[in-house]
């Protein structure tokens, strides 16, 4: 397998891994939203520090269904317990943390950015600056989920030597995005000959938030712990047991 396809083959793998585990995949996410709904309600009810700190508490949520789902993604044995793995640990923690810290840095950089360069110098500017980060990021997020050691200088070589394949991967989900959307455009437009509008946007609340964003959050999450599995590689010499029991098939 060709590099410029590497990215390409992992989301491939990932989505046919999703609908594979579909119900697991629906059954690990509700629980995530509804805690995130409990707290986007809390923060709309309580106002005033509700409102930063809700914001505060989200990534580290979103990273008790990211790290569970890495893990599922790669580990057998995590597959084969009884319920999931939810938990707030170490893991989700240093997840959680990462993100936080990505959101403030990625904001940070831009309002400087911005500060100092007109838009149209700027802007290239700052996606130019992004992608070594984002391309060493996507490594670091599983690597935590999965125990693996931090490895920026590798994740970084490894991430630019993927740009094309980032782009191609991008560009091919863009045009099935495309496609995708098109056709439920047309699918609302026949639905709403069928339904009346107060019905139709029940229908979509329930499309979106137990079907769309699930298979949005665990297709992007498998395809980071296939990428990660394929180009570094995993250490099975780690503090966690079940890295012994690997799917040779994920």
């Amino acid at each position: 397998m060709t590099n410029y396809l590497s990215v390409t083959h992992c989301v491939y793998d990932a989505v046919k891994f999703v609908f594979a585990n579909f119900l697991n995949c629906i059954f690990h996410v509700i629980p995530i939203l509804f805690l995130v709904s409990i707290v986007a309600w809390l923060q709309g009810w309580l106002g005033g520090w509700m409102i930063p700190a809700g914001n505060l508490l989200q990534p580290f949520i979103y990273a008790m269904f990211a790290v569970a789902w890495h893990r599922y993604s790669i580990l057998q044995s995590e597959r084969q317990k009884k319920w999931f793995n939810y938990r707030l640990g170490k893991r989700e923690l240093k997840f959680g943390a990462l993100s936080v810290l990505f959101t403030l840095g990625m904001t940070s950089l831009a309002a400087g950015i911005g500060k100092v360069f007109p838009l149209e110098i700027g802007l290239p500017l700052f996606l130019l600056l992004l992608v070594p980060i984002l391309v060493t990021v996507v490594f670091i997020y599983p690597a935590i989920a999965l125990d693996q050691p931090i490895q920026i200088r590798l994740f970084l070589n490894k991430g630019v030597k993927l740009i094309l394949s980032f782009i191609i991967a991008l560009v091919l989900l863009a045009l099935i995005g495309t496609v995708l959307g098109l056709s439920a455009f047309f699918a609302l437009k026949l639905l709403s000959m069928i339904f009346t509008a107060a019905a139709l946007k029940v229908i979509i609340f329930i499309l979106t938030n137990l079907l769309i964003i699930p298979l949005l959050l665990a297709i992007s999450t498998s395809s980071a712990s296939f990428l990660y599995k394929r180009v570094i590689g995993l250490s099975p010499e780690r503090d966690d047991e079940s890295l012994q029991n690997l799917d040779p098939t994920a």
